[in-house]
């Protein structure tokens, strides 16, 4: 008898190991099951060779539980079985258990392979784990390894992910090849740390290196740079690229388009990709055409996107939240915030770091200051955007002491502030009068924080300067500034010479403004108020004839409130409401309440050849007042009365109003173009330092 040599698809354990390898591509866990469950009613023991595919199968079809009880029993574990245990776990994102894998195979002194490296390298970029992440590149240089394409391309994957794009940059031209996988790891990883422009010089560098193909990840990465340099006819260039590749049905790269074009602000072609594609209304691209409308402050439109998203049954997420509630915050539109607050209580999204930060910064710019409050500490564990929003919040309102307490706080509990932390705390020392605090503040900002001062930090500084009538301080620090100040820092400055009467700087304030902003009539207003207040009514004449000669036109003031979700609009003298005649008889109601409380109009501000009656009616019916009327009319006793107004509150509406809130009895909440003022019981909360 002629020997033959035994074939090896002849052999049991390949033909069980090919049908096993079968089941995981096709995911056919049930196959799966079946053909191991036949292995042990056998009463065979699988060998180490079968038993490591079924590790990979059970991984891949997702079965962890079965691929681990099949690894503690294996007798015998080799190189192979090991690999597969640490690819399953990080194949399926257990990347805690890979890396913990990894290391006892390491202990049991076995060499890891260039497969299992790479997963334990992908579980420290998961982890950010940059010391762990460095550890595994000294392993793969020990090994021969680093030159691997596979395993170079995870660690500069993983040098990016942890920030360390310096790393990742050696890393990646120290590879002798570079095939897509490798280019598309560098530009991810640009792109995730906001290195946009460099993300867009690699993939114009990977065109130039010769033949690449250019797949769906690599597409989505570079779209998302586009979006974040708001470079919309990039983007469209490889909008074009998409469609001729034939990937426009795709879902991911759908999204992608929709971000980048709503970055980009052309919310026209973000809604046409949304339209176009049958995949296009998705939590994810919905939340991004909400995101772009509201950035672009297109607020109905967003709205109309959030109610067209929820009929078609998507479910908002996170982000499609905190965009529709920072929508609320920016019309400080309380009832529809309150709805979505909700909406989010319904949900797990309550714990969501971000949306308990834009609920707490929608109810400051709403006026309900406690609420706010009592968002925040329902937080847990506070994050840096967190406590930026509450200090943001106590800023706004003008509470000093609480944004200081607030910042030391957010210290002691390890967290770090930053430039906005700053100009926040700034703010809020200007608004309550804490010049030394607040001076101190700015000059600790580089040696405590290592926070160099920008120029909107130095604007705080002059204002807090201004307000308190410190105008020569102001003075000497406008002088030692290593730029010049901004519009704000102007502005700030003219103002607090219009309040204190100072000619000569309002002068130099009001010169630097009008090259800034020519079109600014406040400019005009202010210094025409200063010289008003002198007495040199030529010069009010000879700044009013400019105004005229430059065609600048004073922006009108009005105030605004919300009863029974409708927005009430009023202008100064302004009857054309249907209420009419029901606000005017309020207003004159007050006006005898408030005379008998004390109250004495303040007629300085208004021009000289004015009647005294007239200055008083003009005064009595500004729209902040007219507003306060409408609502005590129109609301309950319950709900605190909150107005908003365009411009700067001015003195005598300011003393009227507190009397209001004493006579009738309510809170009320006005807010100008400045900060919230909370009247009640005859006091405001600014204590007259506004």
């Amino acid at each position: 008898m002629k020997l033959v040599k035994s074939q090896p698809w002849r052999n049991p354990d390949t033909v069980l190991a090919q049908l096993i390898q079968s089941c995981a591509r096709t995911r056919n866990l049930d196959r799966g099951k079946q053909l191991h469950a036949h292995l042990v009613a056998s009463g065979a023991t699988p060998s180490t060779f079968v038993a490591n595919h079924l590790i990979s199968m059970y991984a891949k079809c997702g079965d962890l539980y079965h691929a681990i009880a099949l690894f503690d029993r294996m007798p015998q574990r080799n190189l192979v079985t090991w690999t597969a245990m640490i690819s399953s776990f990080s194949q399926n994102n257990k990347f805690g258990d890979a890396l913990r894998t990894f290391s006892s195979m390491c202990a049991a002194g076995i060499k890891p392979t260039q497969f299992a490296l790479s997963s334990a390298i992908q579980a420290s970029a998961f982890f950010a784990s940059l010391e762990f992440g460095k550890q595994m590149h000294c392993l793969s240089v020990k090994l021969g390894y680093d030159v691997e394409l596979f395993v170079g391309s995870n660690l500069a994957d993983m040098y990016s992910k942890c920030g360390s794009l310096v790393d990742a940059c050696r890393v990646f031209d120290e590879m002798p090849d570079k095939d897509e996988v490798a280019w598309t790891a560098m530009i991810d990883g640009y792109t995730k740390n906001g290195s946009f422009e460099e993300a867009i010089v690699a993939f114009r560098d990977m065109l130039r290196g010769g033949t690449v193909v250019i797949d769906q990840h690599l597409l989505c990465s570079v779209l998302s740079a586009c979006g974040g340099l708001k470079a919309g006819k990039l983007g469209r260039c490889l909008h074009s690229c998409v469609v001729k590749l034939g990937l426009e049905s795709d879902t991911f790269i759908g999204n992608a388009l929709v971000n980048m074009y709503a970055k980009a602000g052309d919310m026209e072609s973000a809604s046409s990709v949304v339209g176009m594609n049958s995949h296009g209304w998705n939590v994810v691209s919905c939340s991004s055409l909400i995101d772009g409308y509201v950035e672009m402050d297109q607020i109905e439109e967003a709205s109309r996107a959030y109610i067209s998203s929820r009929r078609q049954g998507i479910e908002p997420n996170e982000f499609t939240f905190s965009s529709m509630i920072k929508a609320c915050a920016s019309q400080a539109a309380l009832e529809q915030g309150i709805q979505l607050h909700a909406q989010v209580m319904k949900t797990s999204f309550v714990r969501d770091l971000f949306v308990s930060s834009t609920l707490i910064d929608m109810y400051g710019k709403c006026g309900l200051l406690n609420s706010s409050i009592q968002v925040f500490d329902e937080i847990q564990h506070p994050s840096d955007i967190s406590w930026n929003s509450i200090v943001g919040v106590f800023a706004q309102h003008g509470r000093g002491k609480e944004a200081v307490r607030a910042l030391n706080r957010m210290i002691s509990r390890g967290n770090k502030p930053n430039h906005i932390t700053f100009v926040s705390l700034l703010m809020a020392c200007s608004h309550a009068g804490l010049v030394e605090e607040g001076l101190e503040y700015f000059y600790s900002m580089n040696k405590t924080c290592d926070i160099e001062p920008r120029e909107e930090h130095y604007a705080c500084v002059i204002d807090m300067l201004g307000r308190a009538g410190r105008l020569e301080e102001a003075r000497e620090f406008i002088a030692g500034m290593p730029f010049e100040p901004n519009a704000y820092g102007w502005c700030s400055l003219l103002g607090a010479c219009r309040t204190h009467g100072e000619k000569e700087l309002g002068e130099l304030a009001a010169e630097k403004l009008m090259k800034l902003e020519p079109e600014n009539s406040g400019i005009h207003i202010l210094l025409s108020s200063i010289y008003a207040s002198m007495g040199q009514w030529e010069d009010v004449k000879a700044v009013r004839k400019l105004m005229r000669d430059s065609r600048v036109k004073k922006l009108p003031g009005f105030s605004w409130v919300d009863v029974n979700n409708k927005t009430h609009m009023f202008g100064a003298e302004d009857w054309s409401h249907p209420q009419k005649e029901e606000i005017y008889e309020k207003l004159e109601e007050l006006m005898v309440k408030i005379r008998k409380a004390g109250y004495v109009p303040f007629t300085g501000s208004m021009p000289c050849n004015l009647e005294e009656s007239l200055k008083e009616r003009l005064l009595h019916h500004h729209s902040e007042r007219i507003a306060v009327a409408f609502a005590l009319i129109s609301m309950p006793a319950t709900k605190p009365i909150i107005v908003k107004k365009n411009l700067r509150v001015c003195v005598d509406c300011h003393s009227a109003i507190k009397l209001i809130s004493k006579v009738e009895g309510r809170e009320i909440i006005v807010r100008d173009n400045a900060r919230f003022h909370h009247f009640a019981d005859g006091m405001c909360s600014c204590g007259d330092y506004w």
